[in-house]
Parts: structure tokens; sequence; C-alpha cells
């Protein structure tokens, strides 16, 4: 509960500050790169609907796909599928509605107004149980996680399609205000009488589950089909200088439509896991290859958390922990060790286990990269007729990377970061990091978020310091005429070289300094806590940061690089489109873009 109290404190400061005063400060983001990525690749939609409707049972955790919802049984691909904004999600993976289009940009009709977002809509179901009463949709919400939450006004939806009448009907739906509790109101359609069940909930910050019926005639036909929609309203942090952009976050996790169930039936029959995996270093998600030698000792983990729950009522009986270690850039293949067995998983339980990692990290120092794949699984053998088993759910998959940079983020991007408001002219960000080996700094990679009406499109400095006194010290470097570039990818990260060669080891500290009041908008990272390494100052004095989470600056060090491109208004930075590894390559090399 630590972690997502304080956020949101964090953001109470944030909005319900005097714009004013001088802050360091979250923004919004306004594009999701993730999605733009996929946007540009082929995605078919699968034309199932057209031919054979789906059968019951209809479940989804959202825990087989990610970027895109799963064609086979949505026919459209607006939410995001993630593991980043959900906190405590019932399993791994949800559908995020926000504000958010299928490009990855905001909805061209977005504003500070409720507008219609994200839709969810569902391939065709065969409901042909006529008179059936039993039949009901259940899912888990939960408004706002660890994105922005929503306003007062904005809406989540369920509606349902009458295939004969071919017409969309208001089926549920909840709004969220700011006292602390959720209206839900349920409707009933019969011909043309329209009743409304009111029931208030208290708010939690947990995922709230709610089971509707699907028992009237018009609904139980084949070609039935479900949607989930929002509507979203732009935030606004009541600071002039900051844009608006993305908000109004509701994650949905576990859909289950099927028959002989009642209004009771809150019960998912499953194991599965809870939590992803995580970095195997203790203090980084990435350190630079050619170091690794000299952080193996003490930067290394010694074992693998999982993190997995029972949601059903009854025990479940035997079952196994299952790891395995990929090196996939190396020759070493596959490392498989099983954990440890469990007899009796309780009703409701919910369990964290440490795995011991007794697997040496294969180091060649021919290479200046490497790429590893962390599996782990669980063994089921209580597995009869009359339990339903989601095997989609039952692997989580991390990637280790070692390439030429130190990184406390995950290259996710949920909020930005930066100093605002009169008085931050000047200010400065310095995040501190420790070089495990004496090395040519070569320059950083920033995130950058777009904003909205590109408000965030300043000059700034780039700045390197000394560490004196646990706090940055002495400038060592500073390289002027910067400015933000926006990468269209998923590793949305700007490649800044610098223009001379420090030599650095141990604690020093990058990060920047502004010469405008606006906010540079540079991405921040919710889910990994690292903020007593992140400083501020814009009176002189430096400050440790109050907000939990990770801004997203990486520091890069090694061989020389070279970028291909050039910015005349920027001639000292350059845009990286593509990087080969390994080097050298004996039988294959991989590009990425």
């Amino acid at each position: 509960m630590k972690k997502f109290n304080l956020y949101i404190t964090a953001l109470t400061i944030l909005f319900g500050a005097n714009s004013s005063f001088s802050q360091e400060t979250l923004t919004s983001t306004i594009s999701n790169a993730e999605i733009q990525v996929l946007s540009k690749k082929e995605y078919v939609i699968s034309k199932k609907n057209t031919k054979i409707a789906l059968d019951i049972p209809f479940v989804e955790d959202f825990a087989s796909t990610k970027g895109y919802p799963d064609p086979e049984k949505w026919i459209d691909k607006n939410v995001y599928i993630n593991d980043n904004y959900p906190y405590n999600p019932i399993s791994v993976g949800v559908a995020t509605l926000d504000a958010i289009s299928s490009d990855g940009s905001m909805y061209s009709n977005a504003n500070i107004s409720v507008f219609g977002a994200d839709t969810l809509t569902s391939q065709q179901i065969n409901l042909n149980y006529p008179g059936n009463n039993t039949i009901f949709l259940s899912f888990f919400y939960q408004p706002g996680g660890l994105g922005d939450t929503p306003e007062t006004g904005d809406m989540l939806y369920v509606d349902y399609y009458s295939p004969d009448s071919a017409e969309w009907n208001l089926a549920w739906r909840v709004s969220y205000n700011k006292t602390d509790s959720i209206l839900t109101e349920y409707y009933s359609y019969n011909a043309s009488i329209k009743t409304i069940k009111e029931d208030t909930i208290q708010l939690s910050t947990l995922f709230q589950q709610v089971i509707i019926p699907v028992s009237e005639d018009q609904y139980l036909k084949t070609g039935f089909q479900f949607r989930i929609r929002n509507s979203a309203s732009l935030s606004a942090t009541g600071n002039t200088l900051l844009a608006a952009g993305n908000g109004d976050h509701w994650n949905i996790d576990f859909i289950q439509l099927d028959t002989a169930r009642t209004i009771h039936d809150s019960i998912v029959d499953d194991i599965c896991f809870i939590k992803p995996l995580g970095s195997l270093l203790k203090n980084y998600e990435s350190i630079p290859w050619s170091h690794f030698p000299r952080a193996n000792t003490s930067e290394m983990i010694d074992s693998i958390q999982i993190t997995y729950s029972n949601l059903s009522d009854t025990i479940f009986n035997y079952g196994s922990r299952e790891f395995e270690f990929e090196d996939i850039l190396g020759n070493t293949g596959i490392y498989a060790f099983t954990g440890s067995i469990w007899d009796d998983l309780e009703a409701f339980q919910t369990e964290t286990y440490k795995a011991k990692l007794n697997y040496p990290v294969p180091y060649n120092p021919s290479t200046d990269s490497a790429l590893f794949e962390l599996r782990s699984f669980f063994y089921n053998t209580d597995i009869s007729p009359s339990r339903t088993q989601y095997r989609w759910n039952d692997t989580i998959r991390y990637l280790q990377k070692f390439y030429n940079y130190y990184s406390y983020d995950d290259g996710s991007a949920e909020m930005g970061y930066d100093l605002a408001g009169n008085g931050t002219e000047n200010g400065m960000v310095a995040v501190r990091f420790n070089s495990y080996k004496k090395d040519t700094l070569r320059g950083v990679q920033i995130y950058f978020n777009q904003s909205y009406n590109n408000t965030n499109d300043k000059y700034f400095k780039l700045c390197v310091w000394s560490e004196i006194n646990g706090r940055p010290g002495n400038i060592l470097h500073i390289q002027e005429n910067i400015k933000p570039v926006f990468e269209d990818s998923l590793n949305k990260f700007t490649i800044y070289l610098f223009d001379t060669s420090l030599v650095l080891e141990n604690n020093f500290y990058v990060g920047w300094q502004k010469i405008y009041a606006n906010s540079l908008n540079v991405g921040f990272d919710v889910n990994n806590i690292t903020n007593e390494n992140a400083f501020f100052n814009f009176s002189g004095t430096w400050q440790s940061s109050i907000f939990e989470g990770t801004i997203m600056i990486r520091p890069m060090f090694g061989k020389e690089v070279t970028l291909p491109t050039t910015d005349k208004e920027n001639p000292i930075s350059g845009k990286l489109e593509f990087s080969l590894y390994p080097n050298p390559a004996t039988n294959f090399i991989t590009i990425e873009t």
C-alpha cells in the first residue's frame, strides 16, 4: 500500500498546488509509444464474427497478448493491453481504457470537456439459449490505478448488442466522483420501458467486480456482442505552462461470460500470476555489458521472486514452480530448474515465492551486449473436468538487457516529469548513478513525452555533476543548445552525444538545466521507485524528489557512438535509427529498429 498512497499524495500536491509557485511536477502523456509502433505493423482483425460466432464460456484476462487486444476475441484495437497501469491486478495483464486511440495518439475530438474515447468490442458470440436466465457477464474494474484517476463525469459503460434490431443498448455504467464513492446504474430494457437500479458502493484502491445479467430474449441469439467503453476529458494541471494530456484511466481485468451462473457468482476458479517478473539486478534495470564482470557480485540478485494467487474458494492440491533462463544472443541455450513443489494452495491465498538463482550468467568479453529471457511458469496437477484452467496466465517473462547504458526505468513512461511554474527558469534536475567500472561517458539517452501543442519544444542544457555529501556537486560538463527530440518508436529514447570525453567511476549525476519555465516533460516510470536518486534545484539548494518513480534518463558508456544524422539547430545531438548486436558476431546479427 505504501507505493500507491504516496503516489496519490504526490498527485494531490501537484494538482492542488498554486501554479504560480515553483515545484516539481508530474504531467500526463499525449501518446503511447508501444501502440504507435504496433499501428505501423500489419495487424489482422479476425473476421470470425462474419463466419462462426464464439461459443461460451467467453473468458479474457488479458494475459496472452500485449499492446493490442487478442483479435480472436475482439473486433477493435482501441484499448491498451499492459502490465504498467494496474495496481494489484487480479492476474497479470489488463485492458486500459483512456484517451489514446488505436494509433497511439490522442483522439482528435479530445478536449477538456467529456468526450467518447476507447471501446473494447467482443466478437460475435453464440448466446442461442432462449429463455435461459443464468447467463451473466462479469469483470473487474479499477479507476486510475497507477495512471490518472477519472474526473467527475467521466464514465465507464457496458453495452449489449441485439442481433435482431442491430442496435446497441446500455446495460451498465459507473461514474467516479471525488466523494470516494462510485455510482453504478444497471439498465434493463423491456420493450420501450427502461428501469434503473442505483447502487452506491465505496471506492477502493483494489479492483472491484461487477456481475451483469444477460437474460432478455433480444440478446439470447447467435451474434450477440458486448462492449466496454469510456468517456474521458483531458487532464489539466492548472498550470498554464503545462499542457493537458491523456488521463481518466480505467483498468479492466478477468472478463467472464457464461451460463449456469447467478448474480452472486463472483469466484474465478483459477490460479495465476498476479505480478510480472522484474530485473535480475538489485539497483538497475540494465547496466553496460562491459561493466558486468565488476558488477556481478554486488549487483546480481540471489533469487527470483514470483507472486501468484489462488482465485478459487477451494484448495488447489499440488503444483510445481518452474524457471527457465535463456541466452538469446549467445550459444549457451536454455537453463531450466524447478523451484519447489507446493502441496496445498489455500482458497484465496496469495503467495510470494523466491527461487534461488544458481545460474552463473555467461559473460562473453568479445561482445558488446547481451540479452537474456527469464521465464517462470507452474505445473498444476490438480486439473479435472470440473475445474477451469486458463493456461495463458501461468507463464510470465522478463527480458534482461545488457547494452551500453545504465537504466533505472523499464522503458515505459506512464507520466512526465519536470520543474514547472514561475521561478523554475534555470532550474536543474539530476539523477545519481554509480558506475562499477572506470569508463568513458559518451552521452545520455532521454525519453521525452510529446506535449499537447508542443509546449515542451524548448532549449535546455545537458549537465554532468560530481558528488559531494550525497548530493550533486561540481559541474563536470555542460552541453548547451539542446532541444527535445520525439522519437516515434517503442524505445522512445533520444541519444545526445557529448562533445567531450568524460572518464568517470563510482557516483556521478546526469540531468539538465532549464532555460525556460515550460515543462520539458521527460518520461516518468511509475513502476520502478528510485526517487532516492533524483534531485532538483531551483533555489540554490538540492532537494530530494517527492515523486515515487523513475526519471527516464540513461548514461551511456564504452566505445564511441556514431550517429547517422545531426540536427542543424542541434549539431551535437542525433537520432539513433537502428542498433546492431552482438558486435563482433559469428553466425548472425540482430538489427533493432
